[in-house]
């Protein structure tokens, strides 16, 4: 096999990124999802200064910050930031399809593109800013780094294994489960028929450095980064454990299914053929399973771990068809055409809803602004009005998620001693979050008073 795809293939994997941009690039700028407003708060406290851990709170490893401050910097705004987010499921794509190719040839990484790119977890996780996906996108990278390691030539070889070692250390410095692709890099670099040694040494010293660069930013502050990246989400997994069952619930998602019996249904094919190319995208594939049902709290976008190791291990799988004659491999493409155009149309009608104008946050983004100057910060369990409204929050404050106050790390003392240091005149509160911090209230009524009620029960107090 070539290192070189054919023509056909490498234009249809063109045509396959490009359609993927396009239809992401409508969601840029779609109303808020999930934890963008904590990070988005992050990055502007990183940008005008304050420390990682010690000063910003980090429920993430200190690679996504890094990794997207560039991305703040030159762009100022959310829009920005999902760029950014973009270039990475673009990236991850691109190994997805290499790393198929690589293993079964042409149409099998041609098959593979396809079915991450229509994966509707994929697609929400490649514009919203959130770690998942681009820790999944580097994931991938490492992986066929070290594929390509294996099937180099010279010293090329051990720089291949480097790279891999050092993307995938990136990777868990962007989100910690980043760490399950280590199962199919080894079972990669291990089942090399020469230079096993070497490459597998130089593997481990590029992930000795990448985790250098990784742990860097927090080894002023390595107590507090212990407990907001380790402690936190330890407590608040034992305390919102839904155990195996309600972890099974999340990996049967409806809108998952399709690309899971896929995979499955090509797992079977290729272990019936005895095809040894499935054993290192089913290996990641189980191991990511592993991982999802173990996973505490568990969230329905936690599941992108899945996506490319189930499309490479269906692409692989059912690329066998093609030995049974044409018959087979059509039966085989159609079903990829159904599977692929059930996801994408899931994720149409998910960005239906993504589009929707959010008055009520529209509303509190229009009130702090009328209210408050630009250097005013504000205190609130919604950093993406404050955001959106150009205001800054506390960079101690910019997490105030249930995790975090179920594991005890955020308290009145934590708010006071923000109020006092960033000297912050102004609170909103939208939702229960905030009143689940002990003594919340008596404390909000010893400094501030109501000033403007908004809809959906948010209101906004004043010093």
């Amino acid at each position: 096999m070539g290192w070189r795809p054919r023509a056909w293939a490498a234009w249809a994997a063109v045509l396959v990124g490009i359609g993927f941009v396009a239809a992401e690039a409508i969601l840029l700028r779609a109303p808020v999802g999930d934890d963008e407003g904590a990070y988005w708060q992050s990055l502007r406290a990183l940008a005008r200064g304050e420390p990682l851990f010690s000063s910003v709170f980090a429920s993430q490893p200190p690679v996504f910050y890094y990794a997207f401050l560039p991305f703040y910097r030159f762009a100022h705004s959310l829009t920005g930031l999902r760029v950014g987010v973009l270039l990475f499921g673009l990236v991850g794509l691109a190994a997805t399809y290499v790393v198929s190719r690589l293993l079964a040839g042409d149409l099998a990484g041609l098959l593979a593109l396809v079915l991450a790119a229509t994966s509707p977890v994929y697609l929400h996780q490649s514009v919203v800013l959130q770690a998942d996906g681009p820790a999944v996108a580097l994931s991938t990278v490492a992986i066929a780094l070290a594929l390509a390691a294996v099937r180099a030539d010279a010293r090329v070889r051990e720089l291949l294994a480097a790279g891999a070692g050092l993307t995938l250390a990136l990777a868990v410095g962007i989100k910690l489960l980043g760490a399950v692709s280590l199962v199919p890099i080894a079972l990669v670099l291990l089942g090399a028929t020469r230079g096993r040694g070497r490459l597998v040494a130089a593997a481990i010293a590029g992930g000795l450095l990448g985790s250098f660069v990784m742990l860097l930013p927090a080894l002023a502050s390595l107590g507090a980064a212990v407990d907001q990246l380790v402690l936190m989400h330890l407590r608040a997994g034992q305390a919102e454990r839904g155990g195996l069952g309600g972890n099974l619930g999340f990996l049967l998602l409806r809108r998952e299914l399709p690309l899971e019996v896929l995979a499955a249904l090509g797992a079977l094919v290729a272990l019936l053929r005895r095809d040894r190319t499935i054993v290192m995208p089913l290996a990641w594939v189980l191991a990511s399973v592993l991982a999802v049902l173990l996973y505490q709290p568990l969230f329905p976008h936690h599941l992108v771990i899945l996506s490319p190791a189930l499309a490479m291990t269906a692409a692989v799988g059912l690329g066998n068809l093609g030995e049974l004659g044409r018959g087979a491999l059509v039966a085989a493409a159609a079903l990829v055409l159904v599977t692929a155009a059930t996801g994408a149309a899931v994720a149409v009608g998910e960005a239906r809803v993504a589009l929707r104008p959010d008055l009520h946050d529209a509303e509190m983004v229009a009130a702090i602004r009328a209210a408050s100057r630009p250097a005013d910060f504000w205190i609130s369990d919604n950093a993406y009005a404050v955001a959106a409204a150009d205001r800054d929050m506390p960079g101690s404050l910019v997490d105030t998620s249930g995790q975090r106050t179920e594991a005890g790390l955020l308290t009145v003392g934590d708010l006071e001693a923000a109020r006092v240091r960033y000297d912050v005149a102004w609170v909103l509160v939208d939702g229960p979050r905030l009143d689940r911090v002990p003594g919340f209230r008596g404390w909000l009524d010893a400094h501030f008073h109501a000033v403007e009620s908004l809809g959906g029960g948010a209101v906004v107090y004043q010093h």
